[in-house]
């Protein structure tokens, strides 16, 4: 039996192709703002790529190059990783 959250649906709602407009670095996490979104979204320190991650969206930041952006879970606040030329 799969776990909710497994299934192809799943990963298509939790990744997002978005435009970095600014990348805050905290002292738990970095705060991410997008284009396309108005929340605030969160890397956290813990996160096992943080620091690769976060090179990223500060890269992508400043030249405007869309990544992909994979949350913890559908319509969550919470990245998970982050990847270039998607």
């Amino acid at each position: 039996m799969s776990k909710a959250g497994d299934g192809p649906t799943d990963v298509a709602q939790r990744e997002r192709r978005m435009t970095v407009a600014v990348v805050d670095e905290q002292a738990a996490h970095a705060t991410v703002r997008f284009l396309e979104s108005a929340r605030i979204y969160r890397l956290p320190r813990t996160s096992a790529d943080f620091a690769a991650s976060l090179r990223i969206l500060q890269t992508a930041a400043g030249t405007g190059v869309p990544v992909c952006v994979r949350l913890t879970a559908p319509h969550s606040e919470v990245i998970e990783s982050v990847r270039a030329n998607c």
